[in-house]
Parts: structure tokens; sequence; C-alpha cells
């Protein structure tokens, strides 16, 4: 495999995984829990109905053994969709989006000490598992612009997964729905997510890259990626909240990152789902997006009520 194609096949994961969790999303397969309660809230407005589904962007089998509540709702759905749309074409547009204009390299842009600890970190990661791809994903790195190392810093432990094909939920969700011939779509165009990051200015994604190098090299200084995992399978809303607070860099630019990459887009995908229920009013929609579009200030179902809906969270 090329070093363009795996950047390919790979990026749109890695975006998945940061705006869904704030890069901590690599934790290590175990048996299955059940969740107390899924990130799952269903209820309509007039005659739409709507189910409102959490996600969190690995292919992690404990992830993709959705409870019943959520298969249900799925299958009830007429129209299901994601974040963005995930078949080929947006794919590949995402990948090109996250990868620095020509002649420009990462190790130019944050400095060879910072991305030689980046390296270090991959050879961690991926050396017991997959050697051979160590060589291939430190030269993808070196493309990608510093948000997007820092995204990639979130799934480096599924990476060998993420090369051999294996899909993450939501788009294992896209394709279930397209293949069972509902319709499908996304609440946000390519260029629109990841415009997200674009309005960080160089050093400030430099500074949110080396956040989470420290992270990574100081254990303990926030929420692990196995217990942020964990506390998804279990439904705890709480504890994925307190994660919030735990953006990356000072306390302005932590204020500017949920601004921007959670509530600015949660306003926009309220807006986005209302206007398919003004054209279908009857429509029975599933929305699957990141856990975190439904849990803190301006999350999803606080905006969609003020809409119109009557959401309830689902119960086991």
């Amino acid at each position: 495999m090329t070093e363009s194609m795996a950047t390919r096949r790979t990026a749109p994961a890695v975006l998945m995984a940061v705006l869904a969790l704030l890069g901590a999303l690599t934790a290590a397969p175990s048996a299955h829990v059940a969740p107390a309660a899924p990130f799952l809230w269903e209820g309509q407005a007039g005659t739409h109905r709507l189910a409102l589904f959490g996600t969190i962007h690995v292919p992690d089998a404990r992830v993709l053994d959705l409870p019943p509540a959520v298969r249900a709702a799925f299958a009830r759905a007429d129209r299901v969709v994601t974040e963005i749309p995930m078949d080929g074409s947006a794919q590949a547009a995402m990948a090109s989006a996250l990868m620095l204009p020509e002649p420009q390299r990462l190790r130019t842009v944050i400095g060879e000490a910072r991305f030689t600890r980046l390296e270090a970190r991959v050879q961690a990661a991926l050396a017991p598992r997959a050697p051979m791809a160590v060589p291939l994903l430190v030269g993808m790195l070196d493309r990608l612009k510093p948000w997007a190392a820092m995204a990639q810093l979130a799934s480096l432990e599924y990476l060998p997964d993420l090369l051999d094909g294996k899909v993450p939920l939501d788009a294992r969700i896209y394709a279930d729905a397209a293949s069972a011939g509902k319709r499908v779509g996304g609440l946000e165009t390519v260029a629109e997510q990841a415009a997200v990051f674009d309005v960080f200015t160089a050093d400030e994604q430099t500074q949110m890259l080396e956040s989470a190098l420290r992270d990574l090299e100081s254990p303990g200084n926030g929420p692990t990626s196995a217990s942020l995992v964990q506390s998804y399978l279990e439904g705890d809303d709480a504890t994925l909240t307190a994660a919030l607070s735990h953006a990356p860099g000072d306390a302005a630019l932590a204020r500017k990152f949920q601004a921007e990459v959670l509530v600015a887009r949660n306003h926009r995908m309220a807006e986005r789902i209302d206007a398919l229920r003004r054209d279908a009013p009857a429509e029975a929609l599933f929305v699957a997006v990141g856990a975190l579009h439904l849990v803190g200030p301006d999350n999803l179902p606080q905006l969609l009520t003020a809409r119109g809906y009557a959401l309830t969270r689902v119960k086991p």
C-alpha cells in the first residue's frame, strides 16, 4: 500500500476521533460491557420521528456490538445521516483536506524536535503489533496539518485495524443503511468539517499537538483513553462531560476549541436536522454523531428540544 493510499483510508477516521472525544479513543479491546444507558435519545416533533445516537469513531468490536434499543431505532428509520457522508468520494476529499499544501512538511512546521517525539509515540504504539507500518505512518504524518497529526495520535492503536480495512462505528452504520436501501447523507459537508480546524492558527495547532504529546508522554495528566472508551460503553455521560474540561492547549485555546469544534457545530447540526424534518415531516430519521455532541453546553438534545422536539434518553 502506498503512503497516499494509506492516508486516504485512515484520514477520515482520524478526524472523527478528535471531533468525538478530543483525541482520546485508543482503548484495547476487552469483554463486551452492556451500556447502563446507550447514548440514544428518541422522540418526535409533530409527525417527524427522531433517533439521536452518540457514537465513538473506532473499529472496536465492543463498540460495533450495538445495544438492542439502537438496533431497533436504526431498523425503524427511513433515513440515516452521519456527521458527513461516509462514501468513497467524501473520504477521499477529507484526506486531501487534512494535508499541508506542497511543499510544506509537518516536521518543518512544528520543529524537528517535536516531530521526533511524535515519531517516538508512533514507534511505541505500532512496533509491537505492526512494525512494518511505522515508516509508512511517519511518512504520512509528515504530510498532515498539525491538528490532523494531533488527531492521528488518538487512533494509533487502531491504525493496524484501519489499514486492514476495518471501519469505525459511523462508517459501519452508514454502510449498513445504504445496503438496507435507506436514504443516507451527512449533516455537514466535508469542506465544512475540515474547515473547523482551519480557524486555528499554525501556532495554535502546534500548541494543541504539543498538549496531546505531553499527555501521552506523562500519563495521568487527564482522563485516559481506556477510561473514556469504558465510560462510553457504560453510557456514562458525566465522565464524558468532564472530559470537555481537558481540551488541548491553555485555557483560552481550550475555550476556542470547545466553541468551534463542538458548540458551533452543534448549532449547525441542529439546524440541518430540523431542515430534514421540514422537508420530510412524516419521516423517521436516525442521526449518528460523536457522543460529545450530546453532552456539555449547547448539546444537540438541548438545541433540538428548543426547536420543538420532545426527546427522551432511552433506558436499557
